[in-house]
């Protein structure tokens, strides 16, 4: 992979942070977590501490993750 495409992708945190705000509906972070908890049939909870950097996933949840996304699991959780 080359640098700039290293440089245009976020990792894990990035991508939580850059979702909006809470609004009338259901918040997009709220979303993005129940999304990924659904896909590695993981909690809420531990996806919020993968976020927090508390804990990490293992390989298995990395590779899903990192097939919802399109993004490398080396820059998602660097």
């Amino acid at each position: 992979m080359n640098d700039l495409t290293q440089e245009c992708q976020k990792s894990f945190r990035e991508i939580y942070d850059g979702l909006p705000e809470r609004s009338t509906v259901k918040a997009p972070k709220t979303e993005f977590v129940e999304r990924i908890a659904e896909l590695t049939m993981k909690s809420v909870k531990t996806v919020r501490c993968w976020l927090a950097g508390v804990q990490t996933p293992d390989a298995l949840s990395k590779s899903v993750i990192e097939k919802e996304l399109n993004i490398p699991s080396e820059i998602l959780f660097p």
